[in-house]
C-alpha cells in the first residue's frame, strides 16, 4: 500500500518540529501590540529564512502585557545553527526599538 501525498504531508507536518521552544515575554502596561507589530514586521520572516519554524504566537488574555510564542526545530543541531545565523544577522542590522521588557 502506498501513501497518499495528504498523508506524507500530515506525517511530515507532525514531525516538522520534534525541538520547540515556548518563549514568554511580561512587557511594561500597554507596549504587547507593538512588540506583535515588531515581532510580525521584523521577526517572523527573519527567522523562517534561516529554518525556524513559528509555531504560533498568542495575546495572553487573562495578563494584557503578556505575549507567548512558539518556535520550532527539527533537532537541536539545527536549532543551534539556525539560532546563530538569526542571532548574527539581526546584530548586523539595525532595528526599532524593541519596547522595554521587564
Amino acid at each position: 500500500m502506498t501513501e497518499s501525498a495528504g498523508e506524507r504531508e500530515m506525517q511530515s507536518s507532525r514531525l516538522c518540529c520534534p525541538v520547540v521552544e515556548l518563549r514568554q515575554y511580561t512587557l511594561h502596561p500597554g507596549k504587547r501590540d507593538a512588540l506583535i507589530d515588531l515581532f510580525d514586521c521584523e521577526f517572523v520572516e527573519t527567522q523562517e529564512v534561516v529554518g525556524i519554524k513559528i509555531l504560533g504566537q498568542f495575546r495572553d488574555l487573562d495578563h494584557q502585557d503578556r505575549f507567548v510564542w512558539l518556535r520550532g526545530f527539527p533537532d537541536m543541531t539545527s536549532r543551534a545553527k539556525a539560532l546563530n545565523v538569526f542571532t548574527a544577522a539581526q546584530s548586523g542590522k539595525r532595528t526599532a526599538k524593541l519596547p522595554t521588557l521587564r
